[in-house]
């Protein structure tokens, strides 16, 4: 459709991922969402061996430790085919936002944070009533949270800012787990979350939430995997002697002309003509992308 829109797409940058496979970079999220698909096919084998990987706090007391870590990776399919796949698709986009912007590194610490401490609070506390606790449904709440707080006016379906967004849906899990009277679960989630805030600022997000302390060395969003694989958004660091030198010129510090709430915006745009096509954005969407397409080239 040349000239029926007066734009341009930008190339989505590659994203930091531990390797590829083909044209896909296998990202911490990529391979966390791979293992709960992997755990559909484990259901269908054998859903009762399934349940080893569940937490619960009476088993891990009783020497199960692994259980502790492995919970996200259980995803039965003992819900609705919609909701399982949703949830996957959810934690997909939350997931890979986040990390774009902390790196894959310090992702991984934080999903391994975010797993590995909530767990072991609620084995200690010991509850009279049981519930198993597992699924990335419980992590995405969690990263859900923490993109709500960095980009709270960051507009999901139906022009629904992002905060809104996850204020309903924790209210709508607190309300859930406090009628079943399953406070184990309701712990585990508010306590994901608050890792979720608390390791977020430590990774450089958040900068808003002055009260949450940040302990580790300041370290700035949105500067992709800078300390894994030494890519930079926007384009990979030249490794020393790999090549002839760039000469710098009147742009090199410019520095970034966008901001991480303009890229997620940018990035929202995108995932939508990659899902529903082009004549899916409104008047509106296409004037927002042909600016921010402007404004990413630096013109």
């Amino acid at each position: 459709m040349p000239g029926r829109y007066q734009f341009s797409l930008p190339e989505r940058p590659s994203r930091d991922g531990w390797f590829r496979i083909g044209g896909i970079d296998i990202t911490t999220t990529a391979l966390m969402v791979a293992l709960g698909i992997a755990s559909w096919f484990w259901y269908a084998i054998d859903k009762v061996s399934l349940v080893k990987l569940v937490f619960l706090g009476e088993w891990v007391r009783d020497g199960e430790a692994w259980r502790l870590v492995t919970w996200p990776v259980a995803n039965p399919l003992d819900r609705q085919a919609l909701w399982v796949v949703l949830t996957m698709v959810f934690f997909w986009f939350l997931g890979h936002r986040i990390e774009d912007l902390t790196g894959r590194r310090r992702f991984t610490w934080l999903m391994l944070a975010m797993t590995v401490i909530p767990a072991a609070i609620v084995t200690i506390i010991r509850f009279e009533v049981q519930y198993g606790a597992y699924g990335l449904g419980v992590l995405g709440m969690g990263l859900l949270v923490v993109f709500a707080l960095e980009h709270p006016n960051a507009m999901f379906l139906f022009g629904i800012p992002a905060w809104v967004l996850a204020a309903v849906y924790v209210g709508i899990d607190a309300l859930r787990y406090l009628g079943d009277r399953a406070y184990e679960p309701l712990v585990l989630e508010l306590l994901v979350i608050a890792v979720g805030l608390v390791g977020g600022r430590q990774c450089g997000l958040l900068d808003n939430l002055a009260f949450i302390p940040q302990v580790l060395g300041r370290r700035s969003a949105g500067g992709g995997g800078a300390s894994g694989s030494g890519r930079r958004a926007g384009g990979t660091r030249r490794r020393k002697g790999s090549g002839p030198r760039v000469v710098s010129g009147p742009w090199a510090d410019s520095g970034p002309t966008h901001s991480p709430l303009e890229q997620a915006e940018l990035d929202m745009l995108l995932d939508k003509i990659s899902s529903d096509g082009l004549d899916s954005l409104s008047k509106a969407d296409k004037a927002r992308l042909n600016e921010l397409s402007k404004k990413l080239r630096g013109r």
